[in-house]
């Protein structure tokens, strides 16, 4: 059958990938061990759970945002979105509408959030941060999609300011502003200069 082919193959390729993977980058290693048990994952039958170490297809899950879902995330970051996704729930979609109606979003909001280590969290240990890969704050980026709340900016504070000072800032910058943009005490938007607006920036 089809998917007895498509397994032969892949656990072909998964010996394959596992013989170089000594002298290889880490990369081809995890390759190698997601693609051994990929024959089970392709099958046409759908299982009530998932066979152990397999992370569910979502479209096997009973939700699109089943947490536990999605082979490039792993049990720490299902940890971290039922985190952030408790978070959207009971501190932010409550209280959403009024916040629309008064144009701004409470400080101790932000605050909150840096608490919990949702702002922020690709900054390295040294500055306050967490040091976390990019896949948290894409987790963030999900969990306030689903909740509907588009009033907390934390994106653009996040994940687009505290890089820009993490790569390109002086020690005294990093050391002065990173734990501040952690910590939700500083809340920051990147000054870009727009002649005519649009996204042409001049330099």
């Amino acid at each position: 059958s089809f998917s007895k082919e498509l397994a032969t193959s892949l656990s072909s390729r998964a010996s394959m990938l596992s013989s170089r993977a000594a002298a290889a980058p880490r990369a081809v290693s995890r390759l190698a061990s997601r693609l051994a048990p990929a024959g089970r994952r392709f099958s046409t039958q759908v299982a009530d759970e998932p066979a152990e170490g397999v992370r569910q297809h979502p479209a096997m899950a009973s939700s699109l945002t089943a947490i536990g879902t999605r082979d490039i995330f792993d049990a720490d970051h299902d940890m971290f979105r039922e985190l952030a996704r408790s978070f959207f729930e009971n501190e932010v979609a409550p209280f959403h509408a009024e916040w629309e109606a008064a144009g701004e979003v409470p400080r101790e909001l932000w605050t909150k959030a840096g608490e919990l280590g949702l702002l922020s969290n690709m900054v390295p240990e040294e500055y306050g941060g967490l040091g976390l890969d990019c896949k948290y704050p894409a987790i963030m980026w999900e969990e306030q999609s689903y909740s509907g709340c588009t009033g907390p900016g934390f994106a653009m504070h996040s994940d687009i300011v505290a890089p820009y000072i993490t790569n390109y800032g002086t020690e005294e910058q990093k050391s002065r502003i990173l734990p501040k943009l952690v910590s939700g005490e500083w809340i920051r938007a990147p000054p870009m200069t727009e002649p005519g607006a649009g996204a042409g920036f001049a330099n």
